[in-house]
């Protein structure tokens, strides 16, 4: 134990911008930085991390810091190469989220809110269901290990203190946003398109039935056939989270790459 706070006492400083680059994924990664997760738990396992990326004889060290805003500029840098990989996680996830409102809209629960514990909000009911599904098949399929194992190769492929934020980075930020509502009509789709046709038979019913009160009879059957069709699609879409994770992993090496000044 002594030996260990001595190596970090030796390079103190190289040590605090690793981990402040760790902490900026746990904090904005919704695997890691969840509320519902003890505090202690994520600061002891991101000075565990940092150790090992500090006890690392492959690290690149060669830095100079001769002035407190030197220290500090780089900080910020290291905060943002972390925040930069949570945030790409993040998008997924806010994907699932719309996709299930929209969901809740189609079959009617549109209404019906859960609280979601990450961000002390209301989330709708189907987007927490497909989320918990979603968490659950990232830890089965060592979604996590993949995490960890981008964040030690970032400080290889980004020494510390020389990420930037280039224009490359914010075109391929702006077409992630955007794609991630496309991944959340993707993921809807199969409802969108249930419920439409139920509609279709219901307008066709009431013209040949006028008496009967659509208002009654459709919300309890949309609602039915909505909830059926989730539980058909849950393999398939169980099934296709492996693509979106290893897409997700691609997107954050390429944001990794294009922070690299060139």
């Amino acid at each position: 134990m002594d030996l260990i706070l001595q190596e970090v006492m030796d390079k103190f400083e190289i040590f605090i911008l690793i981990l402040v680059r760790m902490a900026g994924l746990f904090l904005m990664s919704p695997v890691f930085g969840r509320q519902n997760v003890p505090a202690y738990s994520k600061v002891g396992l991101s000075l565990f991390l940092s150790y090992m990326v500090l006890s690392n004889r492959f690290l690149s060290t060669g830095i100079e810091i001769q002035t407190p805003y030197v220290f500090g500029i780089l900080i910020v840098r290291e905060v943002l190469v972390g925040f930069v990989m949570g945030y790409v996680t993040t998008l997924i996830f806010s994907a699932i989220w719309t996709a299930g409102q929209l969901i809740d809209t189609q079959i009617g629960f549109g209404i019906v809110s859960v609280i979601d514990p990450q961000n002390s909000i209301q989330v709708p009911l189907m987007g927490n269901f497909k989320n918990i599904l979603a968490l659950l098949a990232f830890f089965v399929l060592d979604g996590h290990r993949t995490l960890i194992e981008l964040i030690f190769g970032s400080y290889e492929l980004i020494p510390l203190g020389e990420g930037f934020i280039t224009n490359e980075l914010s075109s391929l930020i702006f077409r992630l946003f955007s794609d991630s509502f496309l991944l959340a009509l993707k993921i809807a789709l199969p409802v969108f398109a249930i419920t439409f046709i139920s509609e279709v038979a219901f307008g066709i019913l009431v013209r040949v039935i006028p008496q009967m009160n659509i208002f009654i009879v459709g919300i309890p059957v949309k609602i039915f056939i909505g909830l059926v069709t989730i539980m058909i699609f849950i393999p398939l879409y169980i099934g296709s989270l492996n693509g979106v994770y290893n897409e997700m992993f691609s997107n954050i090496g390429s944001s990794l790459w294009r922070m690299v000044a060139k």
